[in-house]
This record gives structure tokens, sequence and C-alpha cells, in this order.
């Protein structure tokens, strides 16, 4: 399930959210998730795409895949590419692209439907905190990774919910915070390495310079200033030797 982070819904908004639960949430969000301007995902897209390169005729499997957004980005570059989620409404709009006929399926990322050691490359983009344990959504991760192959994982930063930051989005006017299960970078490592993979790459971006933009068309041009030093997402990379 991805996730958005509307500008209104950055620290200091007025705005008191109604909390759901993440099913609850992408439900609700499906309709519009595409069309909602997102800091988060524009800065997570930015940092993520040069890892998803050299594609061709590899297994690529993307876990809470919402509404397909990496799976169309891996099946142009020819990836044998398959995909799930638990919400069957985000499951619908990816539906919609033609190139994912037949390649998606109604699952939990914590208890996946492939077989062990099939993926060469696995994704969890921006969803990781919506399950707890945490540990149980790696070790599922990892089961699936292949020797030789990777397992990406995105999210929200840690250290952005320790700032106050919320994962919140608007529906019929109404704002909704998304809810989340707190984990630590430390925690999120020691697990992938108890899962026998090896850490690639670590990187834990703010927003910059291409997202000032975005935060300029929502008419909050000084909250760029105030967030732009906090790191807001975190991306690991790890392979399976």
């Amino acid at each position: 399930m991805p996730i958005g982070l509307q500008l209104s819904k950055l620290p200091h908004s007025a705005s008191m959210p109604v909390r759901l639960s993440p099913l609850e949430s992408y439900r609700l969000w499906s309709q519009t998730w595409e069309s909602d301007s997102s800091a988060i995902v524009a800065l997570e897209s930015r940092w993520l795409s040069p890892w998803l390169t050299g594609l061709d005729s590899r297994v690529f499997l993307d876990l809470s895949c919402g509404v397909g957004r990496w799976l169309i980005h891996a099946r142009a570059q020819a990836a044998m590419v398959f995909g799930t989620d638990l919400c069957l409404e985000m499951l619908i709009e990816a539906r919609k692209k033609i190139l994912l006929a037949g390649r998606l399926a109604l699952a939990d990322t914590r208890n996946l439907p492939f077989r062990d050691a099939c993926a060469d490359v696995a994704l969890c983009a921006l969803s990781l905190g919506h399950m707890t344990p945490v540990e149980s959504a790696m070790t599922e991760l990892a089961r699936i990774v292949r020797p030789g192959g990777e397992l990406i994982v995105t999210d929200f930063h840690p250290g952005a919910l320790a700032h106050g930051w919320k994962r919140t989005f608007r529906s019929n006017g109404e704002l909704y915070e998304v809810e989340t299960h707190p984990y630590t970078t430390d925690q999120l490592l020691q697990c992938a390495e108890q899962n026998g993979l090896v850490l690639q790459e670590l990187l834990e971006p703010c927003f910059d310079e291409p997202e000032r933009d975005i935060f300029r068309a929502a008419g909050k041009p000084d909250l760029f200033e105030q967030v732009r030093g906090i790191p807001a997402v975190l991306l690991a990379r790890w392979k399976r030797p």
C-alpha cells in the first residue's frame, strides 16, 4: 500500500485527522491516490528509480504494490512482474493498467503466496510501517529472495515519525491519518541480517530543490524550509549471498 504525505498534513498543520487502520485508509484513498500531490512519493521515487534498472527478464515482485506504479516501471524494462496488496480497492485500480492484467493478487505481505527463493528483486515500498510486527514482514520478504537476489525496502523515515510527522491524506475534504507502527532503523537492519541478507546501501534523503515546487504549489514555501533538513524517507537495499 503506497503512502503519500499531503503538504497540508505535514507537522504544524492545524487540522486534526481522523485515525484509520491502513486497510480502511487505502480503501478510502484508492480512487484519488494517483492524483494526490505527495512530496513523500516524489522524494522516494527520485531516489529509488536509479536502483530499479537492468531488470530485463528478471523476476520482480512488488509486495504491497498499491496501484502498481513500480510494477509498470519494471514491466517497461521487460521484467517478469507480479504484485500483491492487502487492499482490494487499490488492486482494482492497478488492474486498470493493461500491462498488469493477470499479474496481481490479494495477499498480506506477512503471508505471501510465493515459494521460497523465487525473486530476483523483491520490493516493499512505503508500506512496512503499516505492518506489525515488523519482524514478521521482514522475515517473509527475505524468504522469497533467491541467492544473488535483492530485497529493497522504502518507507516513511522512522525519524520523521519521531518529529511528529503523520501519514495522512484527504478524502471529500476530510483529513485522515493512516495508523502506523513505529520501528527503528537498527531494528530493521538487525532483522534483515538475522534472515541472511547483506546490506548493500542505506539512504536517508531529505526534501531538496526537486521537491520545492510541490510545496510552493501547495502554498507552503515556508514549510519547505522548515522540513528540508529532516530525513523524510528511508531506503535500504540488501542482497542474499
